[in-house]
């Protein structure tokens, strides 16, 4: 049984990126997630494509469709 003590702490990042060069129209901003407080920036950056391909670019599901800029804890 786990305690308390071995849970992942979820804590908020901002990515920032812009998608990569293509035939759509250019986007740049950044995204809003949580993750473990251990994660790393990919990790970071593939929950935010992943909230993107769901929310406001269905069209641009592959992490090749963006670019990552940088990314922080808020």
């Amino acid at each position: 049984m786990l305690d308390e003590s071995q849970l992942p702490v979820y804590v908020q990042y901002l990515c920032h990126l812009r998608s990569a060069p293509g035939m759509w129209e250019r986007y740049s901003g950044s995204v809003e997630v949580y993750a473990p407080d251990t994660a790393t920036d990919h990790e970071v950056f593939e929950k935010a494509v992943q909230t993107l391909s769901r929310t406001s670019f269905p069209d641009r599901p592959s992490l090749s469709s963006w670019e990552l800029e940088r990314v922080e804890r808020a």
